[in-house]
């Protein structure tokens, strides 16, 4: 029955004494430390804990005004007696076991160990009075019915995984880039553009990427002092760097940033600045020429040389390469089908399937759940790239894999439609060694609004999951990655400007035609 009773006595003597001990403290003034490493070991302890207590007694306890009362309750009983220990200490000196040379020993020994355990003591009263207060307030602020949206597994997947920003987020980077000025406004829209997947596919990106930094060149200026070809290597860089915190930079766009790069740092140091930026400007007009332009009507050539009269050509989601080669197919006489295999969220092939239907090709659409009931059909899968990697594996959109190896399973050959511009020294045995996350919102439908009374009736709802229901189910993980890996071994040829190979030479044109593909 006495042990309840303890404690109750503690709160009103504890904080008291520290707080008198802590006004002697402040009057007494700073003793000269001594000679020897704890003697100064000591008078820095002091000082620090002077100054903690100055800190202590300014800190506020309900965030508006300072925390001057004493604390009640079970912790200000437990800071007493640490207070008590703490004058013990001082009056018998350092407990036993203590080195006199420790830290707890000069804390507590002499004039200098009682005024800093002192001053100690305060400071440790009112920072623990401060952390109870804005303990009751966080409390309080949990007891609000509003909260935040639960955090869901899909949101961070692998650290190698790379995902978008939150469009929030992305438009805060994009004013704060704005008014610092020195990202250039095509670099902004650029930007804008791949965060919210305007532009689509690899010829897309790295096409718009060069014209974009034709423009940062056309409009560069070289500070005095500085070199051209150094400078500007800085400025791309910047401009660089606001477009991979808009979305991740793929194979191609890397390689056409590495060629720019390499153009810029061999520029002759003879030229003029209009001379110098005019080379750069035919340079990159020379890259999208040759290894875009003129290396897609070689793929155009070699790959629909396989296309014959009456075959049905299957291909998944939208590759540009792709679809010049059956239009040039078609415009020389051809006669064939396609089926063009699509994917949620971004739904490519619907592009595709509009192109074709223009040009008169007969087409059937279906999504990638009816693959298995479209791939009898098919006499050959064309297949574009995102990137064609060293092993000779494929990296491309989400589900071409599923395609290649049912085509494997059928008998059916795959012929991969790729500039060597794609092709990258990088090994990857499976997609999450590198691999991008889109939003997982994309899959899900919007919210119904709550003052249509039929939506949820709708039949398109139905079986569908929205995003308010997602939001309140914490244990819903929701993953929409946008590239997978299919292996070597389920790829019949690669049609490149090279010429058709197998998947195996991909290293070998990397080694024998590097001075070619890279300009070095």
């Amino acid at each position: 029955m006495s042990d309840p009773a303890a404690p109750s006595s503690a709160p009103a003597a504890g904080p008291s004494a520290p707080a008198s001990d802590a006004a002697k403290s402040k009057q007494q003034p700073p003793l000269p430390a001594k000679e020897g490493g704890s003697d100064k070991k000591s008078a820095k302890e002091l000082k620090a804990a002077r100054r903690a207590a100055k800190v202590a007694e300014r800190a506020p306890g309900d965030g508006s005004t300072p925390q001057r009362g004493p604390p009640s309750g079970a912790a200000a009983a437990a800071r007493g007696g640490a207070a008590d220990r703490s004058q013990q200490h001082s009056r018998d000196g350092p407990p036993a076991g203590k080195r006199p040379g420790s830290s707890s020993a000069n804390a507590a020994s002499g004039k200098l160990g009682g005024a800093a355990g002192a001053s100690g003591a305060a400071a440790g009263t009112a920072m623990a009075a401060a952390a109870s207060s804005s303990g009751a307030r966080r409390a309080q602020d949990g007891a609000a019915p509003t909260r935040a949206a639960p955090a869901h597994p899909s949101v961070a997947l692998f650290g190698n995984v790379s995902s978008a920003k939150p469009h929030n987020a992305h438009i805060a980077a994009q004013v704060s880039a704005s008014f610092r000025s020195n990202i250039h406004p095509s670099i902004l829209r650029l930007a804008s553009q791949l965060a919210q997947y305007k532009l689509m596919g690899a010829d897309t990106r790295a096409i718009a990427l060069l014209r974009a930094m034709a423009d940062v060149i056309r409009d560069y200026t070289t500070p005095r002092g500085e070199m051209l070809n150094r400078d500007l290597l800085k400025t791309v860089s910047a401009q660089v760097g606001h477009l991979v915190d808009a979305r991740a930079m793929g194979t191609s766009q890397g390689v056409a940033v590495r060629y720019l790069k390499y153009e810029i740092s061999v520029v002759s140091a003879d030229l003029t600045e209009d001379e110098a930026k005019e080379h750069l400007l035919e340079r990159i007009d020379h890259f999208v020429r040759d290894r875009i332009v003129y290396a897609s009507k070689i793929i155009r050539t070699q790959a629909g040389s396989k296309i014959k009269h009456g075959h049905v050509v299957m291909t998944f989601a939208r590759s540009s390469v792709v679809e010049g080669t059956l239009l040039a197919a078609w415009e020389r006489g051809v006669r064939f089908e396609v089926i063009v295999i699509d994917t949620r969220p971004l739904l490519e092939g619907k592009a595709l399937l509009s192109v074709l239907l223009a040009a008169g090709i007969p087409c059937t659409y279906g999504l990638i759940s009816s693959l298995s009931s479209l791939m009898p059909r098919a006499d050959l899968l064309l297949l574009g790239t995102s990137a064609l990697l060293a092993n000779g594996a494929l990296y491309s959109r989400a589900g071409t894999a599923t395609c290649a190896m049912m085509a494997r399973e059928k008998g059916i050959p795959v012929i991969v439609c790729c500039e060597t511009y794609k092709f990258s020294e990088r090994v990857q045995l499976d997609s999450f060694v590198q691999n991008e996350a889109g939003n997982p919102r994309d899959l899900l439908l919007p919210a119904a609004d709550d003052a249509d009374a039929d939506a949820e009736d709708d039949p398109k709802r139905t079986g569908l999951i929205d995003v308010a229901e997602w939001q309140r189910l914490p244990n819903l993980a929701v993953v929409n990655l946008l590239y997978d890996v299919t292996p070597p071994r389920f790829i019949s040829a690669v049609a490149s400007e090279v010429g058709l190979s197998g998947p195996e030479s991909v290293g070998v044109i990397l080694r024998d035609y590097k001075s070619v593909l890279y300009g070095v």
